[in-house]
């Protein structure tokens, strides 16, 4: 009976520590957040195992370049490969990913959402 208390703790304490946290973006923002890194198209396809050790440090260029914002969703899916999900109008890149076991803990996510056109309405960071 302690450990089923003590597991429902945890499992609580760790809901409280996760958040949901959306960046916006705006067309022509000039104060873009810095990159460590330029987008290149084989770093951000590289995978060792289940991390992609390059996407974290690539993420902002790619987030907020207005180039990658004027393309279609089967443009942006050759730039940047099979999203490791997808529905409807919306599709999820997986960047970062820390997990206890199989247990994800934090997972960070850039999703793109599209009009009805297939362009591209918006691109946020989900985590």
């Amino acid at each position: 009976m302690k450990l089923l208390k003590l597991l429902s703790i945890i499992v609580f304490v760790l809901g409280l520590a996760c958040s949901t946290e959306l960046e916006n973006y705006e067309k022509g923002m000039t104060e873009k957040p810095p990159s460590e890194l330029t987008f290149d198209k084989t770093l951000w396809l590289e995978k060792n195992g289940k991390k992609y050790p390059y996407r974290d440090k690539m993420l902002n260029d790619v987030v907020y370049n207005d180039t990658i914002r004027s393309l279609k969703k089967t443009e942006i899916i050759d730039l940047l490969g099979q999203p490791d999900r997808s529905n409807e109008d919306y599709i999820y890149y997986l960047v970062k990913q820390e997990r206890l076991f199989f247990w994800p803990l934090h997972s960070k996510f850039m999703v793109v959402k599209f009009e009805p056109d297939s362009s591209v309405e918006w691109i946020r960071i989900h985590q």
